[in-house]
Order: C-alpha cells, then structure tokens, then sequence
C-alpha cells in the first residue's frame, strides 16, 4: 500500500471514532446539553459539514456606511473607519476597504556596527539605516523595526522582519499602509548618502 492509501484508511478511521463519539454525545447531551463532550462533538460536525464561508463585501456598500456621521464615533472617508484608542491598544490594524488588511514590503539596507541607531533616509525603492550592533543580532532587529515604524509613521506590531534576518540587505512587510502611504512617506524623508 502506498503512504496516501494510508493517510486516507486513517482519515476513514478517524472520522469513524468521532461518529462514535457523536452517538455516544447524543446519549449524555439528552441529560446535560452543556458536557464538554457533547459540546465538542456539536462543534466538530459543525465544522466538518459546513465549515464558514467568507461573505464577500461589496465596498461600494462599505464606502457608502462607513462615510455617513454615525453617533459615538464616525466612520472616516473612502470606506476606512477611524482608528480608536482600543484599536490601538490592543493592536488592531485598520481595514482596508474591501475588509482586508494593507500589506506592503519595503526593504532596508543596513550598516551594522555604527556609532548610533538611525535612519539615514531613502535608498532607492526602500531606506536605509544604521545600527550599533551586527546587523543578524536580536536587538538590532528590533531596533530596525521600531525606526522603519517611526520613519513611516505606523505603530512597532504593524512592522515584521520577513527576510534578511542575519544579511545587511533585509524585507520587512508594514500592515494598514498602501503603496501610495507608503510612498508618501519615503518620499518626506531624505535621500541617503
């Protein structure tokens, strides 16, 4: 027999014990609808025969909530609600307007071993920085994190690392800002020496 023929008999049998197990939850659910096991099994079958589907948003319609004045605090233009002191504080990113999060890499060139942590402005399509330790170390990155975030302007949890971990040439990806934020941005800042 072959590995799939394997995985599927597994699968085969796995989903037989849980069909056990769900006859055996109809059983204790009749005296307690509330038993671990028969609230485990309802969610399981659930899950297993109509798992969620996403409902598309039409942002047309997004556009056209989000931009009327509601009371206790209003949306904001273009579909994008304005960002509250709990979104900030618990790290939430705003949408964008189809319901989506804004993702955009920009990579950084960096100098390790410099006298001081600083961003020396734009390097091409991306920035360029310096940092006093190597450039693969753990606080150099999280100091190279925490300048690309206040150099566009976004909070240090919107900003990840993605490539380049222990090179001087290094992607991070930046979420809630769009290309042309982003752009926006790179182009305040001065050019690099």
């Amino acid at each position: 027999m072959s590995a799939l023929e394997w995985v599927v008999i597994l699968e085969l049998a796995v989903l037989g014990l849980a069909g056990v197990l769900q006859v055996a939850a109809m059983f204790i659910a009749k005296q307690d609808p509330n038993d671990p096991v028969a609230v485990f099994c309802k969610a399981f079958w659930n899950e297993f025969l109509w798992p969620p589907r996403q409902i598309p948003i039409n942002p047309s319609r997004v556009v056209a909530e989000e931009s009327r004045p509601r009371g206790g605090g209003g949306g904001g233009l273009l579909g994008r609600p304005q960002q509250t002191e709990d979104d900030e504080f618990y790290g939430r990113i705003p949408k964008a307007a189809g319901g989506g999060v804004n993702k955009v890499d920009l990579p950084v060139l960096v100098e390790p071993n410099a006298p001081a942590d600083q961003v020396l402005g734009r390097d091409g399509d991306g920035i360029k920085i310096t940092v006093t330790g190597e450039a693969g170390d753990g606080r150099s990155n999280k100091a190279l994190i925490e300048m690309v975030a206040n150099a566009v302007g976004v909070k240090p949890y919107q900003v990840t690392l993605t490539k380049g971990h222990y090179q001087t040439r290094k992607s991070v990806q930046i979420q809630g800002l769009t290309e042309d934020d982003l752009q926006a941005k790179l182009d305040a800042l001065p050019d690099a020496e």
